[in-house]
């Protein structure tokens, strides 16, 4: 385990994914196509126990994105982060949040621009709500869907993407451009894997020892068209020193091989024609 932020691990039985890994993303309406985007996905998680059992009372989680773009690229890159909280809390029982490290309100903003619709949320929401579905019955802290942030086609995707993880709201209006979500507990949310169409979470180590045997391979194949340009290029050049010699040597070598095959030919029909058997 010499870079575990690498490396999977375990806690209370349950295996835990690396902490950092690369996102290769696929257009969703093209997935045999070439992958249109990479991110690097971070993910922080902390917990704090009670020193008399060892049980947690509060935890954290932390999804930070950010797009890798190649060198002196003029794509726009694109940040953020994702979290989620638990709180056992005090009387009122404990609670967990979808949008933010404390159980207070939130917020989800994904600034990936070119990426809208290609499930990014869905995958790093996803993730949050496996996290927080280890408290099982903790109360889901409402989310609050603003009208300021339903703009144009944004605002039926907006709510789609809550809906989809079991999110029941009352809205303010009969636009649905604001509204709360019901109570509920985490237990009922509702996990989402469409994501796995066009996203692929990459090992680091594996994904980048990928792209140093794709370089050497292209290297390599470069390597050959380069002496197969120069071999032709010498060529060129014998063919302009010599033109007539060039000439004869070609045609030589285009009748050679079958001139041959007839020497071969008639030798063996007048072996036969002389009655003689070949040993």
């Amino acid at each position: 385990m010499a870079l575990p932020s690498f490396d999977s691990g375990w806690r209370d039985g349950a295996r835990i994914k690396p902490r950092i890994c690369i996102l290769e993303i696929k257009d969703r309406d093209k997935l045999d196509g070439e992958p249109i985007a990479w991110l690097f996905v971070e993910r922080e998680e902390t917990y704090r126990r009670d020193d008399r059992d060892g049980s947690v009372y509060e935890a954290s989680i932390r999804l930070s994105y950010e797009r890798i773009a190649p060198k002196h690229s003029y794509r726009m890159s694109g940040k953020g982060h994702f979290s989620g909280g638990f709180s056992r809390g005090y009387g009122d029982g404990s609670s967990v949040s979808l949008t933010s490290e404390s159980t207070s309100r939130g917020a989800v903003f994904l600034d990936l621009p070119g990426l809208e619709g290609q499930r990014v949320g869905t995958y790093l929401m996803n993730e949050i709500v496996q996290w927080v579905r280890q408290w099982p019955e903790a109360t889901v802290r409402s989310v609050e869907l603003l009208s300021g942030q339903a703009h144009g086609e944004n605002k039926a995707r907006r709510n789609r993407f809550y809906e989809q993880f079991g999110l029941k709201f009352d809205y303010r209006d009969p636009e649905q451009r604001e509204g709360l979500s019901r109570p509920m507990l985490s237990e009922a949310l509702t996990p989402v894997e469409t994501w796995q169409s066009n996203i692929r979470e990459c090992d680091v180590r594996e994904y980048l020892g990928g792209v140093l045997y794709d370089r050497d391979r292209l290297g390599f194949e470069l390597s050959q068209r380069e002496r197969a340009i120069r071999n032709l290029s010498d060529e060129i050049k014998r063919a302009e020193a010599h033109p007539v010699r060039w000439a004869l040597r070609q045609l030589w070598w285009r009748i050679a091989p079958p001139l041959g095959q007839v020497t071969i030919l008639l030798i063996f029909a007048v072996m036969v024609w002389l009655g003689l058997k070949p040993k």
